[in-house]
């Protein structure tokens, strides 16, 4: 028989025994259901994975050190670094404090000092108005960046970020909401007994479009500053400060050799016992990669428990049809139909019924996702998945059916006509 026959063929002897069929397919779909959900989430996660990584920036590290950096410093070990690295010095501390706008305080949010090259890496912020410069460095300029967030983190950050005291949960209200509502861009406040200009606006991403790490993101309302402003406002800082030096050489090659010149560098300013510990985020990216991958193998082991019992659904069903069809068999040998025939017409048979259980798999399994991924919005289903669940119940249907149509396939047609 032709294929079309054996698909027509297969598909009427279904229809004709639907609660045997759909006893068959269920156990197909909730093992496909396990894979399609599995899949979907894990590559999604993947993809967020990337993404972060990509904002993050390419052979980034961070060294931490317990000494505050000036400017001078900066060139010189920027004239160290590999060409074209971005090198950015940041204070590791983060001052809660507030300001005065048109005689209103508003308080809530922690500031720091920032170089113009912070921007380059783990920036997701959509910016109004423009950024700290080289000049504003240069000049310690009074000037300031604010955060401004959707109204989806204002309630994230009150939920998560107020270490459970009210005064932090009213400071950090009152900023998010006001910086929502007023737009202090250009405008002039008063921070530190001194005035500064708002020079730009950090609207932060939405939660479904922040695909930065957790270390990236900011836990509180953020004001920044120049970093030299930084230090000129309060000069006492630099007796106990400490640094965080990014460094991002857009090249994983040269990662290695951006530390050592790293580390050289802080053993000459402070001495032999200084011991920096670079942190490569590729190694925050493998780690990752591997949660995923340790995810995966669990998820995929219950995933193959079911297909397995799905498996052994499709055989017993597939010899209880043989058992009844038997006479059936013995006839269309005696017409003349070969082993082969009756074995395909089998396992086409049950390959159909495996097809079924996959679509029905993917619906339930997209049920899932939308109702049980973390943020069922960002999910986006790649057509590699759909191919490889059908893929799965197709090959399961037919290793599962190949041992009781190859023993329908030998009977003889004789014995075969003798059966009732």
């Amino acid at each position: 028989m032709k294929l079309p026959d054996l698909i027509s063929t297969g598909w009427t002897e279904i229809r004709s025994h639907k609660m045997r069929s759909f006893l068959s397919f269920f156990a197909i779909a909730i093992g496909i259901a396990t894979f399609f959900y599995t899949l979907s989430v894990l590559s999604q996660r993947y993809r967020d994975i990337d993404r972060a990584a990509k904002i993050s920036g390419t052979g980034r590290i961070d060294i931490m050190t317990e000494h505050p950096l000036d400017m001078t410093q900066y060139y010189i070990l920027k004239e160290m670094l590999p060409e074209h690295t971005s090198l950015s010095f940041t204070p590791a501390e983060n001052y809660f404090d507030s300001f005065l706008y048109k005689n209103t305080e508003i308080g809530g949010f922690t500031y720091t000092g920032i170089l113009p090259t912070w921007k380059d890496s783990g920036f997701a912020y959509r910016l109004e108005g423009r950024f700290i410069n080289w000049k504003d460095i240069t000049n310690k300029s009074r000037v300031a960046l604010l955060t401004v967030y959707p109204h989806e983190k204002q309630k994230r950050y009150l939920e998560e970020y107020t270490w459970n005291r009210e005064d932090s949960q009213e400071k950090i209200l009152k900023i998010t909401e006001f910086t929502s509502h007023v737009n202090l861009l250009n405008q002039q406040i008063l921070f530190n007994n001194e005035i500064f200009t708002v020079i730009g606006l950090l609207h932060s991403p939405e939660i479904k479009n922040d695909f930065r790490f957790p270390q990236d993101r900011e836990d509180t309302p953020k004001m920044y500053i120049p970093y030299t402003t930084y230090y000129d406002i309060q000069p006492s800082w630099r007796d106990n400060s400490s640094s965080t030096i990014r460094i991002v050489t857009g090249s994983e090659s040269t990662t290695r050799a951006a530390a050592s010149a790293a580390v050289g560098f802080l053993r000459s300013q402070f001495g032999i016992n200084e011991k920096p510990q670079p942190n490569f985020f590729r190694e925050e990216i493998r780690m990752r990669v591997k949660d995923a991958l340790a995810d995966l193998k669990k998820m995929l082991f219950l995933g193959l428990i079911a297909m397995i019992a799905g498996g052994i659904g499709i055989m017993n069903v597939t010899m209880a049809v043989i058992f009844s069809r038997t006479k059936e068999i013995g006839i269309r040998r005696a017409l003349g139909a070969t082993k082969r025939d009756i074995l395909a017409q089998f396992l086409v048979e049950s390959m159909l019924l495996g097809l079924c259980g996959s679509f029905a798999g993917m619906l339930l399994g997209y049920t899932a996702v939308v109702y049980m991924a973390a943020d069922a919005s960002q999910m986006t289903f790649s057509w590699w998945v759909v191919a490889l669940s059908v893929l799965i119940a197709l090959v399961t249907s037919f290793l599962f059916a190949l041992y009781p149509a190859w023993q329908a396939s030998k009977l003889r047609p004789v014995d075969a006509l003798k059966y009732e």
